[in-house]
């Protein structure tokens, strides 16, 4: 078929083959025929003629026709078949042709099917290869799969945005108060769903009350966190201006009804009073808190009636007696609806998990104090363990007996630190705050007394110290430092001196100092707060700080030399480390790795000495300050702006370590 004949073939009559030819041309396959060992070509169908745009093709071996193909591996299939006689086939082979001379290549992708061409009695004559083009097809396929992937990480950003953003409108924190035990949990409900409307806020109120609140808008994503927000935020200052929960939820109602997407929301506001020992409450379409007293009986209370937000209006207000030891749970619905059991199985069971939670029955090892805490924690692992399908909220509080505030006098004496730092540290481990808050009191209360007892004692024989710190009912930390030094105004004399007050002023607010020829008062306060979990599992503690508060010590392991400090550096133990710094360093002009990892306390004068090794130093050997993120000597280097790694090549041994 590749040339005219004018002579029948095979007893087929020349007018046949004509036909024959002129149909297998017209249609839209690729088709070559190879005959013999050697493949020699015997015909090719008008696509591949074109295709190839080559004359001299008959009886000429498929190998020089296309030597493209050998490398490609298409001759050694072509050999394959004519050996075994079984046929190949292939459903999208990529192909690259070159046109004549090796000029333009083509590249497809075929469906190719190739099978033996066999003489009448059996044997192998060639091989026959017949090929549809589906380079369209797949190029399109491609696309479509390229697009779904970029579709995909599309969609992924846009729900990592919008957890983000909810998680950014949603407190990070609830806290720390004088006579309510406060904890909080937020979970979203999987990978494959955006945040949804669930909301929580709790609001210390004039007189010593609390306000709570738990809502849940419908919907998912932006348009859900949007309505949140502002809900949240209007029942906020309800909260904080009207006379109750009642008054609170009929300020957002007003709002709720022009706002689009807030009808249907559900709340449940609560208003607890520590020192009348009530919670009044109001729920709007939204589940009744759950109430557990401290022998660890519960029930769920009362709901006020009423649908949700925009439908008619509820009933009055509850309320409820409280005692020091009970507890309160606010939930969302999506912690007790679950496909396997009924709505109302899922309050028993939640009622019966905070029971045991409460009297510390659920896990006998490794839970926190708190049994709000252990709520929020162990019951609700317990809860979703096997998967919850919308978003979860629990907040549950706990009257408690008031804190006492911390009072305690000391002689004006650096071996006094130590002792009234541990006081310090054991008054604020009892109010589990957050760990950078606890960490930035005792700071700033250290460095404020270590001044009292450095600055104020230089012209008098001796002294006191006098330490007050008061819990208040908006969850700030009082603090009040008095000594009966005599008062000295900062100077540039010392490259430290003023840097403690500047120290104090980033750790706390509203630093007053009032000096006087007959003493010193130094006030300030920092808001407490408590982190809200959204790990989907219990969380694990919070990685310890150094522990111990014992004397100052250093080693000096390794060359270059590694100066490891441990324990405290306040005043006295600055000028050692001063000392110690100018030495190993040879006045700047030598390599020196100072490690803080086991630094308890940083003071300013210590700041003033590293702050010293960084200027003196040549540029060729700059030290390298070694501290930890979460270290307490990391919280002051970055507060004060000087540079460290959190990791270095430090040799083996710890401080005081006597290899």
């Amino acid at each position: 078929m590749g040339q005219d004949s004018t002579q029948p073939s095979d007893g087929v009559p020349l007018g046949e083959l004509v036909t024959l030819r002129a149909v297998l041309d017209a249609m839209p396959v690729f088709m070559v025929a190879v005959e013999g060992p050697e493949l020699r070509v015997v015909a090719v169908s008008a696509s591949v003629r074109a295709l190839a745009g080559r004359s001299e093709w008959l009886g000429v071996p498929l190998a020089e026709v296309y030597p493209e193909l050998a490398v490609q591996g298409v001759l050694g299939l072509y050999a394959e078949v004519y050996r075994t006689g079984q046929p190949f086939s292939e459903p999208e082979w990529r192909l690259e042709l070159a046109g004549p001379g090796g000029s333009g290549v083509a590249e497809l992708v075929v469906h190719w099917t190739s099978v033996p061409w066999r003489w009448p009695d059996g044997s192998v004559r060639g091989v026959i290869g017949v090929a549809h083009d589906v380079t369209e097809q797949v190029r399109a396929r491609e696309r479509a799969e390229q697009e779904a992937v970029e579709s995909g990480r599309r969609y992924e950003h846009a729900r990592d945005v919008v957890s983000e953003l909810q998680q950014a409108l949603l407190p990070t924190a609830v806290p720390v108060l004088p006579r309510v035990d406060i904890a909080a949990r937020y979970l979203i409900a999987g990978a494959e769903q955006s945040a949804g409307g669930d909301w929580f806020d709790v609001r210390p109120l004039a007189g010593g009350r609390v306000g709570l609140a738990v809502g849940d808008v419908v919907g998912h994503g932006v348009a859900a966190a949007a309505v949140m927000s502002q809900l949240r935020a209007v029942l906020g200052d309800a909260l904080e201006t009207t006379t109750g929960p009642a008054a609170a939820v009929a300020r957002l109602e007003r709002f709720a009804e022009a706002l689009p997407g807030a009808r249907s929301a559900t709340v449940v506001v609560a208003v607890i009073d520590p020192a009348a020992g009530t919670m009044e409450y109001l729920t709007r379409g939204h589940p009744a808190p759950v109430l557990v007293d401290a022998s660890g009986t519960g029930r769920q209370l009362l709901g006020s009636g009423g649908g949700p937000l925009g439908s008619d209006g509820g009933g009055p207000a509850q309320r409820t007696q409280l005692a020091d030891g009970d507890v309160v749970v606010l939930f969302s619905d999506g912690l007790v609806e679950r496909a396997d059991r009924s709505y109302t199985g899922g309050l028993d069971e939640l009622t019966r998990l905070a029971e045991a939670a409460t009297v510390g029955q659920l896990w006998p090892t490794g839970t926190s104090p708190s049994a709000v805490e252990r709520i929020c924690t162990d019951a609700v692992e317990l809860l979703t363990r096997r998967g919850f399908v919308d978003d979860v909220t629990v907040l549950a509080v706990s009257l408690q007996a008031p804190v006492p505030p911390l009072r305690t006098q000391v002689h004006a004496s650096a071996d006094e630190l130590p002792p009234l730092r541990a006081q310090l540290r054991e008054w604020l481990a009892a109010l589990r705050p957050d760990p950078a808050d606890q960490l930035a009191l005792e700071l700033a209360v250290g460095e404020a007394v270590d001044n009292a007892v450095e600055h104020g004692f230089h012209h008098v024989p001796t002294g006191t110290v006098l330490l007050a710190l008061q819990l208040s009912e908006d969850g700030r930390v009082h603090v009040r430092i008095d000594d009966d030094g005599i008062w000295r105004p900062p100077t540039s004399a010392r490259s430290y001196r003023g840097r403690g007050l500047t120290l104090m002023g980033s750790l706390g607010e509203d630093l007053v100092v009032d000096g006087q020829p007959t003493g010193t008062t130094v006030t300030f306060s920092r808001r407490l707060s408590r982190p809200v979990s959204t790990a989907p599992t219990r969380p694990a503690p919070p990685a310890a700080l150094p522990s111990g508060d014992g004397r100052f010590d250093t080693l000096v392991v390794g060359e270059p030399p590694v100066l490891r400090v441990r324990g405290p550096v306040d005043a006295l133990a600055a000028e050692r480390l001063r000392a110690e710094l100018a030495g190993l360093s040879r006045g700047g002009s030598a390599p020196l790795t100072v490690d803080l990892t086991a630094v308890t306390h940083l003071t300013s004068a210590g700041v003033a000495a590293l702050a010293d090794l960084l200027r003196t130093a040549d540029r060729e050997h700059t030290p390298v300050l070694v501290a930890p993120t979460g270290t307490p000597a990391a919280f002051v280097l970055d507060l004060v702006g000087l540079p460290r790694q959190p990791t270095g090549p430090l040799p083996g041994g710890e401080p005081g370590d006597p290899r």
